[in-house]
């Protein structure tokens, strides 16, 4: 209020001071605004006859952009998966082909890798990234890679196989 006034007052100075003395000066009463509770939406009017005009509700709250969920995990009975023992431990990939097939594994294919001294790896084909990942998660494995076209590891991956599972003896 105090402001609307001090603008007026200003205006009403201002325009004395610019016009001079050689007219009358008419003083205009500042405008107001009210809101309709019901619908949100304001209306001003004018003091000069202006009969208003209404506009819709606005908000000062940014909206969040829309993001996607990424796509669901494939099902674990549709990744064809491959257990290969890349250690000296016998019966290491058995022993997790048990523990496959209780998560919904299907069919889960058992062998042996190359040796390797490094962490449990989980190797995809092309476009399997997301049934590697998948597969990661459950056996707790970090590494997930690209399965190699050629070597020894392309030789022991059975041909079938989506996804393989690498033990190694970490």
């Amino acid at each position: 209020m105090v402001l609307a006034v001090s603008m007026l007052v200003l205006g009403f100075v201002g325009g004395w001071i610019l016009r001079g003395d050689d007219g009358p000066v008419t003083v205009v009463p500042p405008a107001t605004t009210t809101a309709d509770a019901a619908s949100g939406a304001t209306t001003t009017a004018g003091g000069d006859g202006d009969s208003g005009e209404s506009t819709a509700p606005t908000s000062t709250t940014p909206t969040a952009p829309a993001t996607t969920a990424p796509p669901a995990p494939p099902a674990r009975d549709t990744i064809e998966l491959a257990i290969l023992n890349a250690t000296g431990t016998a019966g290491l990939a058995a022993q997790n082909q048990a523990t496959a097939e209780g998560l919904g594994y299907t069919g889960v294919e058992v062998g042996n890798a190359p040796t390797q001294t490094g962490p449990s790896i989980v190797y995809f084909r092309a476009g399997d990234e997301a049934a590697a990942d998948r597969v990661a998660e459950d056996f707790q494995v970090s590494g997930v890679l690209s399965l190699p076209d050629t070597g020894p590891l392309a030789a022991a991956a059975p041909g079938g196989a989506q996804v393989v599972l690498v033990l190694g003896p970490g």
